[in-house]
C-alpha cells in the first residue's frame, strides 16, 4: 500500500510518502499531525509556540521544556559545536534585523524592508561577532534549558531536518516499510519504496532553474535493517539531504537573502551560491550545508570530505561534487 500527503507547514511546501503492508493512509495522516505538533513546539513564527515561551523567559533560570523542545535545543548546540560556530542558533536578533522576522511568505507579501539595503551599511562597523551558544545550559535529566540574558534561539532550517528525522523514524517504528519526509526541501528517507530497493533523489541546480536541458544530479540510497542507537532506542537506517542557498529565499527586489554570517552578524556574501549535503541524518545534512555555504569552495570540500558526507557545491560557474562521474569545478 502507498499513501502520499501534500501540505504546507513550517512556512514551506511539504510532502510525506508512506509505503506499508497496511494502514498506509493512517500512517501518512499521523505523520502530518506530528509535523503540526513539532511546529507548535519549535516555530518562532507562532506566538504561542513553546520556543517563543522559552525565549520570553530568558535570564530567569532553568525552564522546564517538553521532550521535543529539549531534543531540538540539544541538537542546535551539537550542531554549533560540530561546525565551529558556522551554524549558530543564537542569531535571532540579527535575523529579525535583516527582515526575516516572519515566515517567508509573509515577508514577501508585505514587501518587507524597503530600506533593507541600508542594514548591512549600518552594521558595517561590527567586524566580529561572538556567539552565546556556549553559555546555553541544557539539563537532559531535569528536561530544562537555561538561556542567559540577551540570548534568543532561532532553530533555522535545523528544525525541518530534525523534524524529518523524528517523523521518519517514528513512522517506520509504527509499521511502515518505507517513508519519505520532505519538509520544505529537507528530505529524509528510510526503509524501502515499494517495488525497488533504492531511493533516488534529484539535486536541482538553482542557478538556472528554467533550463530544461540541464540534467539533475541523482543521489541514490539503499536502506539496511533497523538497529539500536546509543540511547537504546530502535532506529532505522536513513538518509537526509538538504540544500542551503543564497539564490532562493530572497526579498527586497532580490537584494536580500536569509543567510546571515554568524562571524559578523551580517548578510553573507559567500563564494558558494548553493550547497547540497547528504548523510545519515536530516539535521546533520542541513547544518553541514549551512556551514559549507559560508566557507570558500576549497575549504568546504576539505571539511565535507573530513566529515565523510556526500556533497554538491555550486559557485556561480563551477560544480564541486562527491558523485562519481559528475562534473567537477
Amino acid at each position: 500500500m502507498y499513501s502520499s500527503q501534500q501540505f504546507r507547514a513550517m512556512g514551506a511546501a511539504c510532502a510525506i510518502s508512506v509505503y506499508a503492508d497496511s494502514a498506509a493512509d493512517d500512517l501518512a495522516q499521523i505523520a502530518v499531525l506530528r509535523v503540526e505538533l513539532l511546529e507548535q513546539s519549535w516555530s518562532r513564527f507562532r506566538e504561542t509556540s513553546e520556543l517563543n515561551r522559552l525565549n520570553s523567559l530568558v535570564g530567569t533560570g532553568p525552564v522546564v521544556v517538553s521532550a521535543d523542545l529539549l531534543t531540538l535545543v540539544w541538537h542546535m548546540k551539537r550542531a554549533w559545536e560540530l561546525t565551529n560556530g558556522l551554524f549558530d542558533p543564537t542569531m535571532l536578533s540579527e535575523i529579525k534585523a535583516a527582515g526575516y522576522d516572519a515566515d517567508y511568505a509573509t515577508v514577501l507579501a508585505r514587501g518587507a524592508l524597503a530600506d533593507a539595503a541600508t542594514w548591512n551599511q549600518s552594521s558595517a562597523t561590527s567586524t566580529a561577532r561572538s556567539s552565546a551558544m556556549g553559555s546555553v545550559e541544557i539539563d537532559l535529566e531535569a528536561s530544562t534549558v537555561n538561556l542567559p540574558i540577551g540570548v534568543g534561539l532561532d532553530p533555522g532550517a535545523i528544525g525541518k531536518g530534525l523534524a524529518a528525522d523524528i517523523i521518519a523514524n517514528e513512522i517506520m517504528a509504527a509499521g511502515a516499510a518505507g517513508v519519505l519526509v520532505d519538509l520544505g526541501g529537507d528530505i529524509v528517507v528510510a526503509g524501502k519504496p515499494e517495488g525497488t530497493t533504492a531511493w533516488v533523489l534529484a539535486i536541482e541546480d538553482e542557478r538556472d532553474p528554467d533550463n530544461a536541458s540541464r540534467a539533475p544530479q541523482l543521489v541514490s540510497f539503499t536502506s539496511a535493517d533497523s538497529f539500536i542507537d546509543d540511547q537504546g532506542n530502535v532506529s532505522f537506517d536513513s538518509m537526509g539531504i538538504a540544500t542551503s542557498s543564497t539564490l532562493f529565499r530572497r526579498w527586497n527586489g532580490g537584494n536580500r537573502h536569509h543567510v546571515i554570517d554568524p562571524r559578523t552578524g551580517k548578510m553573507a556574501d559567500p563564494q558558494l551560491v548553493q550547497a547540497t549535503v547528504w548523510c545519515g541524518a536530516g539535521w546533520l545534512a542541513e547544518v553541514s550545508a549551512t556551514a559549507a555555504l559560508l566557507m570558500k569552495a576549497g575549504d568546504a570540500v576539505s571539511w565535507l570530505k573530513q566529515h565523510e558526507v556526500g556533497y554538491t557545491l555550486l559557485t556561480s560557474r563551477d560544480i564541486f561534487t562527491s558523485l562519481a562521474g559528475a562534473e567537477h569545478g
